[in-house]
This record gives C-alpha cells, structure tokens and sequence, in this order.
C-alpha cells in the first residue's frame, strides 16, 4: 500500500511520548507496540527509550514511505542523544542530599533516561534512595503502592533522603484516616498506599491525586497476572508517565510471574496479550495434562526483554559497599516417635487420628504439607468439623456456591475456633534452645527468629518468657509497626525478635548477626526478602544462619524446592556470569552468547516433580 502521504506525528499521552498515525491498513499491526483507536482511526506507538527506535525500524520495513513530521524527526534524535549520554553527564547537575553508592548513582541515571523500567537490585542494596533522588531529580509527584509493612520505611527513607523537602503521605489506618490521607496528599510530593488499599480506593486515588509518577515497591506482589492486585496496580499505572518496579526478587521460579510487572511498565512490553506471553513461555503437557506446565522455554529471549529497560545487581557486584561473610548451616533434628507416626500416615495418605480421638484425611497436597510442616514443630491444627455431611441445606449450598463458616452459610456462618494440639516432645525446640543458648551466652549478641506458623511463634514465645529472654514479636496483627519495631530492635535491648517470615519485608535488623528458621515458608519470596534483613548496607559483622530441618523430610523438600526456584529465577533476571563459568573462556574465543548453540546454560527449563517420602 503506498503511505507516502502519510505523515507520522508525535505527541503525549498523560505526559508519555508517542507517536500517532493515521490509519492506513493492518500492516501496522506487525510494528512494535501499536496500539489501534477504532474511534479516532489513529494508531498509537512508544516514543520513548529505548523503543522508539524500535519503531522507527519497524516502520521502515513495514512502512518505507513513511514521512515523519519535523517535530518527530527531531523527537528521534533528541532520543539517541538522552540514550548516548553517560551516567556521569545524566546526573552532573544534580544535588544529593545524602550521599549514594556507586550502583545507587548507576541506578539513578538508569531510571532518569527510562521513563518505564525496573530496578532490580538485591533487598539492602538502597532502592528506596534511589527512587527518592529521582522524584527530586524529575520534580515528580509519585504514587508508591508498597506492602502494608514497608509503608513506615517510605517515610523514614523519603525524610532522610530529601532532608525533609519532600512531603510524604502514608494511607494508612481506619478508612475514614484514608480518605483524609487522599485529600491531605493534595499538597504532597508523595503518597504511599498499600497494594490491597489502593484496589479498594482506586477511584479515588486515581481521580483525587494529581500523580505523574507510579512505582510499584516490592513488585513480586504483581506476580499474580490476573489478580484484582495487580489489574488495579496497572489501571493506576495507566495515568503515569514514569513506571518503576523494584525487586530483589522479580521472577519466583515461573516466567508468568513476570508478565504481570512488565505490564504495569507497560502493556505492549511482554507480549501482546497474556496468551501469547504464555505461548512463547510456557511448555504444557500432552493429553490429558495439556492445562499442567511442566516447563519453561525461551527463557533468553525474556532475559533479553526484562534487561532492556531493567537494571540489576547482586550484592557482590557492588565494589562500593564490603558486606561482612554470611554463612547458612542446616541444622538436623531426628523426630520424635510420636511426629514420625502421624507424619508417615500422612505420606501414606491414611486416616489420621489424634491422641485426643479426633479423625481426619488429609486429602488435599497443600494441606498434606501444611501438616507435615506443623508436626515437625512438634503441634498439629485440628481440622474444621465437617458440618455439611448432616446438613439439609447442602444440595441448595453447591448450587449457589456457598461455603461453610461464610457469611451465607445458614446453620454455620462462623468459623469454630480451631483447637490446636501440642505433640508430647518436641525435638526441633529443643535444638532452638541449644542454638539460643550457644548465641545468647555472649550480652552483645541478638538473634532473629523466623516461624511460618502463628502456633509455632507462640511455641517459641513461651520458652523465650521462662528464661526472661526480652524479646519483640511481629505478626499480623502488629505487622504494620513494623518498621517502627526495628527501630527499637537495633536501638533496645531485646535480645530476639521473633517474626512471622511473611512479615519479613522493607525493615533492617543489621543489630541481629544471628538469625534461625524455627518454620520454613515454601515462599521463594518470603524466603530471600527474610534471609536478607540483617544482611544490609551497614552492616559491620559476620551473619550467621540456621535452617532447623529433618533429613529426608518435607522440610528438607521444601530447601530443595526453594533452591530450584532460585536458580530458574537467577537465569530470567540476572544475566549469565560467564567469567565464572568454567567454560568462559572458550565461550569467548569462539564468540558464544549465552544460552546460544554451544553455551552449558539452556533456555529451556523443565520442572521437576517430587513426592516426599516417609521418615
């Protein structure tokens, strides 16, 4: 078709770069990141580092005769000119407040010439710096959708980085002190919302703060694609000129945990639509398991994407900062008789029955697991009474979809109080204690202690009260103190703070050089953003972890299990260190890019199922 009358203009959407076309045909649809307007007869494309020249080169294959205006054409070029600038020119007018590492300089100058990317650096490595730099550096007003417990830390960091010029609202509270928290962040430079507040007040924060920045804090929380959480996080992007995502740990073993946060940087930069992403990515299996993904593939290519317009480091890439060892030891505890019965007959998939005449099948894998995890803390959660088998309401229930202990339910609408029941012995305590008492005997030391279960937080809890040991504890109903409570940790004199893993996210406790996995979460994220708590920017000693574990059980399933999703996630989101690799130099006189023809690492991935067996 000829377009030589057609002029390609360039203009800004919600102060985004893009460049419009009139419609000429659907061979525009093969240009990189269109996006077609039926009712204005206009297609719409990125004009903005570093996909306008993407563009620009799809046009000329698709569209030769493509005229670009005088406006577009020095847009195009003043594009190559920010890409072409050094970190030092980007950033040699600009004023720090407080001064940055290297790699806190390296970020800044990233995200300054990317209006959309993600800063993907280990936790404690000073995202939050950054980021507070560059709404000073852009003289953006920002929107931070954060975890409920880093709310405190946005505040203390954006204070501290400023020097208080900028003003910071936290959502937070009842929701009458929400709402008043929109009107007062008006006036603000920042307002900082918890993911699951910002879905109920969408409309209202969307239409009432007048925002030109997003960053989502945290955002493996969007690694649900499909997740009310993440659809409302990237509506509210949609308002925004400027898009972060930051993450130590962006990928979670599954390359679909990425396509909800590359969206939120924008809609066209995984792939056009969730089924194409998946197609490209996922492999399923045959027949019958065809729903079942039993591997990944092309993970070089969603490397390749993922680095374009994100930025990543690993604490031992930083030269600028000298974080002291750390060192991660199992420690082994043998089941008592008593957790070894129960525990069996769950491998076995038998009937259950407790010492106080309670009976239940454990037929579901994730509640199997979570079983097995309790007894190995020496307590076991009864289940639910099953109140549906004598129930006469039961057939209109399942027509209606109406599930016991709910609301609708008519003869249960409350859940009973569920009776948990303390096994006789309980050996892994008692290898906290040794560990405890090998740690505390020296006055300077403090010590961290993870447990998954709110049951195994009481266990050590009431040992840590026999011996008068002070200590702090973090749950859910404390969480978003959080922050408030690391001060005191590092600053008091409690000896332990003992935490729920899951609460384990955007504090520092550098005051603990010892920390112990009482409970270990089968959560890739929960797992890396706790283990790194106390190793972080300032700290001066050698750290030391525990993982309590019996050999050849789920716990030990669940390390093997957290290490493969380590590594498939190192390989979507860190690019391959081929120094180190024992192959590197060959690689490199013959001019082989990873996950080439040639090259130890593969692009494609397969998942490993494993059955855990009896003790």
């Amino acid at each position: 078709m000829d377009t030589g009358n057609v002029v390609c203009y360039v203009t800004q959407l919600q102060g985004t770069p893009v460049f419009v076309v009139p419609a000429i045909g659907n061979h525009l649809k093969q240009v990189f990141g269109g996006v077609y307007s039926r009712k204005q007869a206009l297609w719409f494309f990125p004009a903005f580092h570093p996909y306008c020249n993407d563009v620009v080169h799809d046009f000329s294959i698709v569209a030769p005769n493509m005229v670009f205006s005088d406006e577009a054409l020095a847009h195009i070029e003043s594009v190559k000119t920010v890409a072409a600038r050094s970190d030092d020119e980007v950033l040699s007018d600009f004023s720090y407040v407080t001064k940055p590492f290297e790699h806190q300089k390296e970020a800044l100058a990233f995200a300054v010439q990317h209006i959309r990317c993600g800063l993907l650096y280990d936790m404690g490595l000073g995202k939050t710096k950054v980021v507070v730099d560059l709404i000073r550096y852009t003289k953006s007003r920002a929107l931070v959708l954060a975890p409920v417990v880093g709310l405190g830390t946005w505040q203390v960091e954006a204070k501290k980085h400023s020097g208080g010029e900028l003003r910071v609202v936290c959502m937070r509270g009842t929701p009458k002190k929400k709402v008043a928290a929109i009107e007062e962040a008006k006036d603000a430079d920042v307002l900082v919302v918890g993911y699951d507040t910002a879905k109920r007040y969408h409309d209202m924060i969307l239409n009432d703060f007048p925002y030109d920045m997003i960053v989502a804090d945290e955002s493996h929380q969007l690694r649900s694609p499909s997740s009310d959480r993440t659809k409302h996080a990237i509506a509210l992007a949609s308002k925004a000129a400027r898009r972060l995502i930051l993450s130590g740990t962006p990928s979670l073993g599954n390359p679909m945990h990425l396509f909800g946060q590359l969206s939120f940087l924008g809609k066209h930069i995984p792939a056009p639509s969730q089924w194409i992403f998946q197609k490209r990515h996922l492999i399923r299996g045959k027949g019958s398991n065809k729903k079942i993904v039993v591997g990944f593939k092309n993970l070089d290519m969603l490397n390749d994407k993922l680095h374009r317009v994100a930025i990543r480091k690993e604490k031992h890439e930083c030269s600028s900062i000298d974080l002291p060892a750390r060192t991660i030891t199992d420690i082994l505890f043998e089941p008592s008789a008593e957790q070894k019965k129960i525990y069996n007959a769950m491998v076995a998939g038998a009937l259950i029955e407790l010492s106080n005449g309670v009976i239940f099948e454990p037929n579901m894998a994730a509640v199997v697991i979570q079983k097995m995890l309790q007894v190995l803390s020496g307590f076991i959660i009864e289940p639910d009474p099953p109140v549906c088998d004598d129930c006469f309401h039961v057939a209109e229930c399942v027509l209606n979809k109406i599930s016991p202990f709910t609301a609708l339910c008519i003869e249960h609408p409350k859940r009973p109080v569920r009776k948990t029941q303390r096994l006789k012995s309980n050996p892994k305590l008692v290898h906290l204690i040794d560990l405890l008492d090998s740690i505390l005997v020296n006055d300077k030391n403090k010590v961290i202690i993870w447990c998954y279960f709110t049951e195994e937080l009481n266990i050590v809890q009431e040992h840590l009260e026999s011996q008068d040991i002070e200590f702090i504890r973090v749950d859910g109903s404390n969480s978003s103190r959080a922050q408030e409570l690391a001060a005191e940790f590092n600053e008091g004199s409690a000896r332990v703070w003992l935490a729920q893993v899951a609460t384990g996210i955007a504090i520092t406790l550098n005051a603990a050089a010892y920390m112990i996995y009482f409970g270990l979460t089968y959560h890739l994220d929960a797992y890396l953003q706790s283990m790194d708590r106390n190793f972080r920017i300032g700290q001066e000693q050698p750290t030391f972890v525990y993982r309590l574990t019996a050999e050849g059980s789920v716990l030990e399933f669940v390390a093997t299990a957290l290490a493969a999703k380590q590594n498939i996630a190192n390989t979507l989101a860190t690019k391959i260190e081929c120094v180190l690799c024992e192959r590197g130099v060959v690689c490199a006189k013959e001019n082989v890019e990873p996950f080439d023809k040639g090259c130890i690492h593969k692009s494609k991935v397969s998942r490993t199922v494993t059955r855990p067996g009896k003790l």
